[in-house]
């Protein structure tokens, strides 16, 4: 069973600044490995100790996203993967799918893609359907538990937490799956490990490599500004719990919360 992670890198703190080009600038703020995707991460290589085979981590960026690359495996990924090329610094979540699909086939291999939702810097959750779309395999959204993959009848059954109700899934292999936060308790890599894997050298495939063309992207960004500022709270003043409480139901009633 080869599984592959789709792993990215994003900023710790949200509180980025924005360039004159839209770009985000992200400059001094520690670089992480995305939440919903260390979930997966610890998925694939849960799978891995049942089912055998190979987890590996696939990115696409610069090569300063090879860091999180190595915390994945010394969390007990197998392989990595980066695809990186100067084509690919501007492209939208339907061009990095489209990459990331080109560099899967040319694996040829593997039975299932694991990512997060969504990640947390552009907060798309697009990237996982669209890469099912491009493979033509079945996508697996928002998956909060594998019920089992059957290797042998090349299937996977999985429950998805929806609104109101919980719907359980199977697919046949391969696919893509998305899961969502708390489907399992990712594991820390020991520091035997970390310093095992420090100066392991990360497979770097570019544009030529693929037989890709990514210049330009299908979307562009026309405007991006930070969210307004958060109100400030008002503290309530009174003698008493008593007068407190009157002053609070009267200024809910005054907004027409209540």
């Amino acid at each position: 069973m080869h599984i592959v992670v789709c792993m990215k890198q994003v900023p710790r703190d949200n509180s980025v600044k924005i360039n004159g080009d839209l770009s985000i600038n992200a400059e001094g703020i520690e670089q992480i490995m995305n939440l919903f995707d260390e979930y997966a991460v610890e998925e694939a290589l849960e799978w891995n100790e049942k089912l055998g085979g190979k987890v590996t981590i696939l990115s696409l960026g610069p090569d300063a996203w090879k860091e999180q690359i190595r915390r994945a495996l010394a969390m007990g990924a197998t392989d990595s993967l980066l695809l990186s090329d100067p084509s690919f610094e501007k492209l939208d979540v339907l061009g990095a799918a489209l990459v990331g699909a080109a560099a899967f086939k040319k694996l040829g291999d593997v039975d299932l893609v694991l990512a997060g939702r969504n990640s947390t810097d552009d907060e798309s959750g697009a990237f996982g359907p669209a890469l099912a779309r491009a493979l033509g395999w079945p996508q697996l959204t928002y998956v909060g538990k594998f019920l089992g993959i059957n290797d042998g009848a090349k299937t996977i059954t999985v429950e998805r937490p929806l609104e109101e109700q919980i719907e359980t899934v199977e697919a046949k292999l391969p696919a893509v799956a998305t899961v969502v936060k708390d489907i399992n308790e990712p594991r820390y890599p020991s520091l035997l490990r970390i310093k095992k894997v420090a100066k392991v050298e990360i497979p770097t495939w570019g544009a030529a490599d693929l037989g890709v063309s990514a210049d330009g992207t299908a979307a562009s960004i026309a405007t991006r500004v930070p969210p307004p500022p958060r109100a400030k709270g008002e503290m309530i003043e009174g003698a008493d719990s008593g007068e407190k409480v009157r002053k609070l139901v009267e200024k809910l009633l005054e907004g027409q919360v209540i």
